[in-house]
């Protein structure tokens, strides 16, 4: 986290701000709490940009998304601005630790049983997103958190609805990470189905294995001219044997051949259970192995303990409810464990 700037601002909303994350080409990235002292990553739209319709109505998407999304391993909405604000914003619950892709580059490429969970519970956080109607179009390892409490699917700018086509992707237009992207994605973006979120999932999981994606080229055009390809097979060197026969299916031209989410879990749960434990423990297993605290993290934040409230004005003593609140207060005394 880096300080305020001095043109930055202190508030937003409810929420004080105490630093950036990050600026990127749509806006930046602050570091708040919420007046119940809730750490949040809050977004904002650049001031250049806020008032093009395009991007005003990208940026209502994911907050629609983000409210309609609920699950345990996307980042949940916390607050966001209305839509007639002249300055559009979200806030997102704030997740500690490396992004998949930082991970790996640092501490190079995860072990197969932490891999086959992390596919679990990503197919599972992508399984929510389509639940609701949608498309991700934008897994990758960079938007993957790896929190103290497991991974968590950030950024879901690019989201589409699942039924038809959207009017923030033209033919002409590619949106998404080219290195994540499916064929389909690259050449016919308004055609993309769920089976794309499948190929980045697939893809995900290829770099998470051996630090490289599908397809590379010496430049931006040679790597998508790679991917569009029939006869260009991905690149699987270094893929465990384990994963063969999994992420080979997931990365396949077409977008029939690929298997469905559910089967990809079935797939993963037997190494991301060998040895006969659950997919919770192998859940915290994974959380344990990749959680690393950033140097540049904001520090922890100790919530205030809440004034215990004075309630002889509400309830009379010697009364009916005194006596019983009395009494409900010696039984927990006598029955708590300290």
């Amino acid at each position: 986290m880096d300080p305020l700037d001095r043109s930055d601002p202190q508030r937003i909303g409810d929420i004080t701000l105490h630093g950036r994350l990050g600026v990127g080409g749509m806006g930046r990235v602050f570091y708040g709490l919420t007046p119940d002292y809730e750490q949040v990553a809050v977004k904002v739209i650049r001031e250049e940009l806020a008032d093009r319709a395009e991007v005003r109505a990208r940026f209502a998407r994911e907050v629609d998304a983000l409210r309609t999304v609920q699950g345990p391993y996307v980042a949940g909405l916390v607050d966001a601005s209305e839509e007639e604000d002249e300055k559009p914003w979200l806030a997102v619950e704030y997740v500690r630790g490396l992004s998949l892709k930082e991970f790996v580059e640092l501490q190079g490429p995860l072990a197969v049983d932490n891999a086959a969970i992390l596919g679990v519970l990503l197919a599972t956080a992508l399984k929510d997103v389509h639940r609701a109607g949608l498309l991700h179009r934008d897994l990758k390892p960079g938007n993957i958190l790896m929190g103290r409490e497991g991974a968590k699917v950030i950024d879901l700018g690019l989201v589409a609805f699942a039924d038809g086509p959207t009017g923030l992707t033209t033919s002409e237009s590619m949106l998404g990470t080219p290195a994540c992207m499916s064929p389909e994605q690259a050449n016919t973006p308004k055609s993309v189905t769920s089976a794309t979120d499948v190929y980045a999932l697939g893809a995900t999981l290829l770099f998470a294995l051996t630090k490289h994606y599908p397809y590379d080229g010496p430049n931006l055009a040679a790597m998508f001219m790679n991917i569009i390809k029939p006869e260009v097979a991905p690149n699987l060197g270094g893929l465990p044997a384990e994963f063969e026969h999994i992420v080979a299916p997931m990365l396949a031209q077409d977008p029939a051949a690929r298997p469905s989410l559910a089967q990809v879990t079935t797939w993963l749960s037997e190494p991301a259970t060998a040895g006969g434990i659950t997919l919770p423990v192998a859940a915290r297993r994974l959380a344990v192995a990749t959680y690393v605290e950033r140097p540049t993290d904001p520090p922890e934040i100790e919530t205030p303990l809440r004034k215990r409230r004075d309630l002889t004005d509400v309830i009379v003593p010697g009364s009916v409810v005194a006596l019983l609140a009395e009494r409900l207060r010696g039984a927990y005394a006598s029955n708590a464990r300290f």
